[in-house]
Order: structure tokens, then sequence, then C-alpha cells
């Protein structure tokens, strides 16, 4: 997520893609957050990391972020789930019952069910942790924005691990069928170039490689539409004034891009429902969407 000012950014209607056609209806908007940052969902319900505060600083060790807890069909059961103090919470993720986020300088583990916290692991040196995603069931990836470093996290041993760098660092996804591991950036000093990445797990000692001819931008939000397909959000495209999807083809290595909003960041997406669900930082809003026609 780039850090500098307030963020606006609204789904589109439509994403225009390869051998894809994709129909967006919008479903419903959720109010009530207080900077919401990402969102996933786990079973009937939906977890939403909120930044805090009325002039939120997603950098600050200030105390007033909180994940909240919805129902599947977008009612906010608590707005404060969590039973102990966050700061700035972004990325997260589910391993068994524990919700895990990242939490500026440090991965904060919640029981899914009680709210009450079950895990913590230090990173001392960390400025600004930003997205997570789980690696097979057991282990986590995050990334860290402001150093571009990429760390495996190792939960029953309660360490972590430096496994790559690229510069500005943010989305992280894994595909558990071929062991890749993907990630976006935002670029040096978050400038806009910023480029898609992937790692090959399986290899010792693999590094981060660049797509082929991947698309460059100020990249935030990563996930798989399917398993040849990528969906990042890009904070501004050609147009400085609008922010932009873009799904990459893995074997075309190809793109196709699609205008949104200014400053799109974290986009979770639950392939078994064809949903989206976008939180709306500054709106203090999740946005919920559906995919109607995806062939």
């Amino acid at each position: 997520m780039r850090m500098k000012t307030k963020v606006i950014f609204a789904f589109a209607a439509f994403i225009s893609l390869m051998n894809i056609a994709v129909s967006l209806q919008a479903q419903k908007t959720i109010t009530g957050f207080e900077a919401p940052e990402s969102a996933i969902k786990s079973g009937n319900k939906i977890f939403v990391s909120n930044v805090g505060g009325d002039q939120p600083n997603p950098m600050a060790l200030d105390r007033n972020g909180f994940i909240s807890e919805l129902s599947a069909d977008g009612n906010i059961l608590q707005k404060k789930f969590n039973k102990t103090i966050l700061n700035g919470p972004k990325g997260l993720a589910i391993i068994g019952n524990t919700l895990y986020t990242a939490d500026i300088n440090r991965v904060i583990g919640f029981n899914i069910k009680s709210g009450e916290q079950v895990f913590e692991l230090d990173f001392h040196d960390a400025k600004m942790l930003n997205d997570l995603c789980s690696v097979n069931g057991k282990d986590l990836v995050v990334s860290e924005s402001v150093s571009g470093n990429i760390y495996l996290i190792h939960i029953d041993k309660k360490s972590y691990e430096l496994i790559g760098h690229i510069p500005g660092a943010n989305g992280v996804t894994y595909d558990a069928g071929t062991k890749h591991l993907y990630a976006c950036g935002m670029g040096n000093q978050m400038d806009g170039t910023g480029e898609l990445y992937v790692m090959d797990m399986g290899v010792k000692d693999a590094a981060f490689a660049e797509l082929p001819d991947s698309p460059v931008g100020v990249f935030d939000g990563l996930e798989m539409i399917d398993n040849d397909h990528l969906l990042v959000t890009d904070w501004h495209g050609a147009d400085s004034t609008k922010g932009r999807f873009v799904v990459y083809d893995l074997k075309m290595h190809s793109f196709k891009t699609n205008p949104v909003d200014m400053g799109p960041a974290d986009v979770y997406y639950d392939k078994a429902s064809q949903i989206f669900y976008l939180p709306q930082m500054t709106k203090n809003s999740l946005l919920i969407e559906k995919l109607d026609n995806l062939k």
C-alpha cells in the first residue's frame, strides 16, 4: 500500500481480459470502518483490517488499529474483533484456526473464534510490514515495503528468514500447485517502477525473477483469478488521476488493464463464490463485487 496521502479507490464494473470475459455486478457496500486496508473470508465470516484513527497513519505505532468481524452477508458482528492492541494492521492470512495480520513491525495471530491473541513475532528493523499469504497451510510469507524485503515465517518455530527482495515489495500470493510465490512491488521510493515477480519455492536457494513483459506501476494487491491469471492493483496508470486493475496472463506473458478510481489497494478474491472483497480506505467502507461470467 502506498503510504503518503489518504487514498480513494473503487472497484470497476468491468474487466476485459484476453480469453476471459468478466462481468462485474455490484453487490453491497458496507460502511462503519476506520481506514479498512485488507479483507479475507473464512467460512461464513469476513475479516477486515483497519489502520484506524481519524487521520490514519499506516506506519505509526499509535495503538488504534483493529480487525472487524462480519457475517457472510456483510453485517458487522464485531467492529473490534481482536482482544489485544494493534497499531496499523494491513495484510491478512489464515492458517487453521488462526487469523494473522501484518502490523507494521510484527506479525500477530488471533484465535479466529475468540479474538484472543495466540501468536506474535517481532521484526525489529521493519517499518512497514504489508501483505501476507499462507504457504502450504503451515508457513507465512510477509512483505516489508520500505526495505523491499520478503520473509518466510516458520509458524511452529516462531522464526523467520529473508528469502528475497524486490523494490517496494507489497502484494504476495502463493500457488500451491506449482509452488510459485508471486510478488508485486511499488518500485524504488514507491516511484511507480514496480513490476511483477515470481519465485519457485520448490527449488533450493531460488531468487525472485521478473515475469516476462511485466507491466510497470505502483502495485499493491495481488491475487490469482485462476491458475493462469494474476490480478494486480496499480495506484495509477498513464493517467495520474486514475488507478487501474491489471490482469496478467502467466502463459501468454501479456496483460490487459482496466481504469478505476485513483488508489486501488488490497483485494481479496474468493474463487469458490467468485466474489471480490475490496476495502475502500478513505470511504471507510468495504465493497463486495461478484463475477457473474468467468470463462
